[in-house]
């Protein structure tokens, strides 16, 4: 059985339950997550949101110029 919260501060602080959380898109959640990585990166580097969101798209331009593994038909001898 739940406990009722401790202090009025906690009321006011409802968790997501399941059904809320179906409730997003995928979308929604990867626009979520990367405006966290966004905030996490300006208060790290002491940088705009705008230069982070910079570095994010920098890196992913990087991580697509080489693939992971290259294939039998890659390699030439």
């Amino acid at each position: 059985m739940a406990r009722p919260p401790a202090s009025p501060a906690q009321s006011r602080k409802k968790p997501l339950t399941l059904h809320d959380r179906a409730v997003r898109s995928g979308e929604e959640l990867t626009d979520m997550k990367l405006h966290a990585a966004q905030e996490i990166l300006a208060e790290v580097f002491g940088i705009s949101l705008g230069e982070a969101e910079d570095m994010i798209k920098q890196r992913s331009r990087e991580r697509t110029l080489w693939p992971e593994r290259f294939s039998d038909d890659d390699i030439a001898l």
